[in-house]
């Protein structure tokens, strides 16, 4: 088979394709018009390359899709496949070339971009990483020194970290927790539902301790780490100038080991021998600080440290433990260890105040230059209820929201807008008991039921009588409802069926109620304000 070498221009070199000479000279013959034709004169200019990527003559518009196809008389003797190939090569002469080429050489311009609206451009973090930077970086109409603040002075999202200013109440639950370290030896259970602050508390009583000669070590406790894990990290951080050994000879006993967990043996081993390291501590107090323990799920965890509880009173070791969790009891954080009672001192952190929650508010705004109103204050302490998380995190929105508009003094739409970003970003599992416990049936008396235990009195741990929801009414002005009437709606909701929003507390003649998820209340008082246009 002949073959025929055929210049590829825009690349630069020949190729050489195995076709039929004869009849790629036929292909081509019968696809010659002849000169002076009228397809010869609609048909433009060949377009050459003087060498790569130069075109010699502006291309011309070619003809639109209006304009009539050029097709060569079919010829019988020509192969399918040629006569197809010639069809398409034609159709393509036909097409109308894009606007950028037909306009000739020169570059093509971008397309511009619409300007988008605020709420619709893409968002970008207001607060630059390098410090130097901020002053420059300013993009929001808040700048990012009174983000900064605003950020140090409300802490919704993280505890308390140091004693100053910021750190409000609790003064009766640090001098307790003092009292049982310091005069009692005993170690102290710290436990309440989330959002109480107890995290900032022992973050407090470790910055106490450490200031008055204690060694402080705290550890974050996970479902995943188990009792060798736990204290394995702790005593790693126990340097081997604690040893009793050390204090006669430091230098061999520095060269022994570097801190204590070396002296723990491989692999698993008991709360009595870990007992036996930690009576070697001399020359410091240890206080061992186990925050979130409620996320240690596992029985050999909690035997183990019941055992070493017991183990470390009986002797004498100079090791106490603060164990936080999240419980209603301390069975519940511990497990039923009878033997340990006497050895533990149980702290079962309260609600705030409504005049703790103030001073919270003020000490934060004063931090962050901001003014809160005093019916705007009052509102944040109606919807916070004693829990200081949702207290900073109101104050936070509703300062922001304020600052966003280009004041310092807030308003209550600065705190609507507040109140509606926390219902719309609410934990999943509230919403769904929220709406469960109301169901479909809006005829029924849930909602009011679930509103009047969301704002009535109650005690400093959330528990409330039923007799107590006689003393608020649905709508202000309106007469309170009836004892009786109150009876079969809080008994279903403390039904599976009904989400089982509330709990029972039995006491002498008769039941209290709680919520069982504390944040239930702010979410329900929150919700319903906003749906009975109450603020």
């Amino acid at each position: 088979m002949e073959t025929v070498p055929v210049r590829w221009s825009r690349l630069g070199s020949d190729r050489t394709l195995p076709l039929p000479t004869r009849d790629m000279r036929n292909f081509f013959r019968k696809r010659r018009h002849p000169e002076g034709s009228d397809a010869a004169q609609r048909r433009p200019p060949s377009v050459g390359f003087q060498g790569p990527g130069r075109i010699a003559d502006p291309l011309p518009v070619r003809p639109g899709p209006a304009a009539a196809r050029i097709l060569p008389e079919p010829d019988d003797d020509e192969p399918p496949a040629l006569r197809a190939a010639g069809e398409r090569m034609a159709t393509l002469n036909t097409a109308p070339l894009p606007r950028a080429l037909a306009g000739g050489l020169g570059p093509v311009p971008l397309p511009r971009m619409p300007t988008l609206p605020p709420e619709q451009a893409l968002p970008q973090f207001q607060l630059p990483v390098a410090g130097a930077l901020r002053g420059a970086l300013t993009t929001g109409p808040i700048s990012p020194e009174a983000h900064s603040a605003l950020r140090e002075a409300f802490t919704p999202t993280r505890p308390k970290s140091a004693m100053n200013a910021l750190f409000i109440g609790r003064l009766q639950i640090l001098r307790r927790i003092i009292q049982a370290v310091e005069e009692e030896r005993a170690h102290v259970v710290l436990f309440g539902d989330r959002g109480r602050g107890k995290t900032s508390v022992a973050n407090a009583i470790g910055q106490i301790a450490s200031q008055a000669g204690y060694l402080t070590v705290k550890l974050t406790c996970s479902a995943e780490l188990g009792f060798e894990d736990i204290f394995r990290k702790l005593l790693s951080r126990i340097p081997s100038t604690y040893h009793q050994a050390g204090l006669d000879h430091p230098f061999s006993a520095r060269r022994g080991f570097g801190n204590f967990d070396e002296l723990l043996p491989p692999g698993p081993f008991s709360a009595t021998e870990l007992q036996e390291v930690l009576a070697e501590i001399s020359g410091t107090h240890v206080l061992f600080v186990l925050d979130e323990y409620d996320r240690v799920t596992g029985e050999d965890v909690r035997n183990k440290l019941a055992e070493l509880i017991k183990n470390l009173t009986d002797g004498g070791v100079p090791v106490t433990l603060l164990i936080v969790g999240v419980a209603e009891t301390v069975n519940q954080l511990l497990g039923k260890h009878p033997s340990i009672q006497r050895s533990l001192v149980a702290v079962h952190l309260p609600l705030m105040t409504d005049r703790e929650i103030e001073r919270l508010i003020v000490a934060g705004a004063e931090a962050a230059g901001v003014t809160f109103p005093p019916e705007v204050r009052h509102r944040i302490i109606h919807l916070a209820k004693g829990l200081p998380y949702y207290a900073q995190l109101l104050s936070l929105q509703t300062a922001r929201n304020g600052l966003g508009r280009g004041t310092q003094t807030m308003n209550g739409d600065d705190l609507a807008a507040a109140v509606d970003r926390c219902v719309a970003e609410a934990e999943r599992s509230v919403v769904d008991a929220y709406a469960k416990a109301v169901g479909t049936d809006r005829r029924t008396s849930f909602v009011d039921v679930l509103f009047l235990a969301a704002q009535c009195p109650a005690d400093a741990y959330g528990v409330f009588h039923p007799a107590d929801l006689t003393q608020v009414s649905v709508v202000p002005g309106a007469e309170p409802a009836s004892l009786l009437s109150l009876q079969y709606p809080l008994s279903r909701l403390t039904e599976d069926e009904r989400g089982n929003v509330l709990e029972r507390v039995s006491e002498a003649g008769g039941y209290r109620y709680r919520f069982r998820h504390q944040m239930m209340r702010q979410y329900v008082l929150m919700r319903q304000a906003r749906e009975r246009q109450l603020i």
